[in-house]
């Protein structure tokens, strides 16, 4: 028996040609129904180019441990799409996901969307997940910046590999919050595109254990802050716990390239830990860092958030640009990075630029590619010069071919 029925499996996967429409195949259906089998394609429950939302959304509702989302030959067009807990969907390779035109009207309507769910797997090397930007800002959309690519909000364990989202009138992932206290936790991203998003490539709310791996974040623009990535809690009691970027590229967008506003969160929530490893900003047109956290001993969050073999290139307005931080809470910590060519325009502003009551940084070896003359760093928080414990570490300038090892004091910050 299992042998037939896995023959028929084979059968009912048969790769379909670009056709305008599919029916549903209830025998395949029936056999998801009763367990024998349980991987499926999404085609079975039929196919429509002009609208196939039903459809998918009963592939999904179905429970089938695997879905196929298959290649047809033609796009997916959906309205909103709701994921389902254990499960994982594969998107072949070609396969676009589109939100259907007109509609998406909800402020917070999203292509695909999850909350309070586990175990989500969303597999697609070479698929995409694609909304119409542009259209959200016309007269008949009411202006919104919460109509994300893919929006997981209070979720565990959840996967999201080889997939690009692309111009949504969002996020092309928003990592949120459904319940209030419940954070998401055990996230991993990797191998993804968030290319001409509207807000941010990434948005990062409420994480644990969050990590994202050979991702690239480009082209964000439409509302502020337009980062390639924003960790930006709403709530004090809203988590950025364990989180690891590594070899991630932020390019091109029309904001920051890694941005940290964190004054939402207060000494008294759950210390920050974050690492950036071997990431890049490029061509980022507000700067390439940007971290502010509170302005006083109680506002400031404590924790540790730090920077690992980075590369920051052309920040047009800036290049690292750190805030608050009162009495050195949150430990700030660049190791062996590169800021190269930032502000060229600007001879007044410096690479790295400090503000506000900001201690606790330390820089290890940072090489600044500079042409102009001008300070590498400089602290405008304190008159007269930063306490000597504000700032440590040491530059490595480079200019007009020479380099120059300079240990930082507070002198070296006016």
């Amino acid at each position: 028996m299992r042998v037939l029925v896995l023959s028929l499996v084979g059968l009912l996967a048969a790769h379909h040609p670009a056709r305008a429409q599919l029916a549903a195949n209830q025998a395949a259906i029936d056999l998801v129904k009763s367990g024998k089998i349980d991987v499926a394609r999404a085609s079975w429950w039929g196919f429509d180019p002009e609208d196939s939302t039903d459809a998918l959304q009963a592939a999904i509702n179905s429970g089938v441990k695997t879905l196929i989302v298959d290649n047809l030959g033609k796009p997916w067009v959906v309205r909103p799409i709701t994921l389902a807990s254990s499960q994982q969907i594969i998107f072949e390779y070609g396969v676009q996901v589109v939100a259907k035109r007109g509609e998406f009207k909800g402020k917070s309507d999203s292509l695909f969307s999850a909350a309070n769910k586990h175990d989500i797997s969303l597999i697609g090397y070479g698929a995409t997940f694609r909304m119409h930007r542009d259209d959200y800002a016309g007269p008949e959309y009411q202006k919104a910046e919460w109509r994300m690519a893919l929006a997981i909000r209070s979720c565990s364990n959840v996967k999201v590999y080889g997939l690009r989202l692309a111009e949504s009138g969002g996020d092309g992932i928003y990592l949120g919050v459904a319940t209030k206290g419940v954070t998401n936790t055990n996230v991993h991203i990797k191998d993804v595109v968030c290319d001409r998003n509207y807000r941010q490539g990434i948005s990062v709310i409420s994480a644990e254990n969050l990590l994202i791996e050979n991702t690239v974040l480009s082209g964000t623009g439409g509302t502020a802050p337009q980062a390639g990535i924003d960790f930006e809690p709403n709530h004090a009691d809203e988590k950025l716990a364990n989180i690891v970027l590594r070899n991630c590229t932020s390019r091109g967008n029309a904001g920051p390239g890694y941005l940290f506003f964190l004054r939402p969160l207060k000494a008294a929530s759950e210390p920050v830990s974050i690492r950036l490893e071997n990431c890049l900003s490029t061509n980022d047109a507000a700067c390439s860092v940007f971290v502010k956290t509170g302005d006083s001993a109680q506002s400031a969050v404590k924790g540790t958030i730090e920077f690992v073999g980075c590369t920051f290139d052309g920040g047009k307005a800036g290049g690292i640009q750190l805030s608050g931080n009162a009495g050195g809470a949150c430990k700030m910590r660049f190791v062996n990075c590169v800021l190269d060519n930032a502000v060229r325009d600007r001879p007044d502003v410096s690479p790295v630029m400090i503000d506000g009551p900001a201690q606790g940084i330390e820089f290890v070896d940072l090489i600044v590619r500079d042409p102009l003359e001008r300070s590498p760093i400089r602290h405008l928080g304190f008159a007269g010069g930063a306490p000597p414990e504000a700032v440590t570490g040491t530059v490595v300038m480079e200019r007009g071919g020479k380099r120059d090892r300079i240990k930082i004091t507070p002198e070296r910050l006016l």
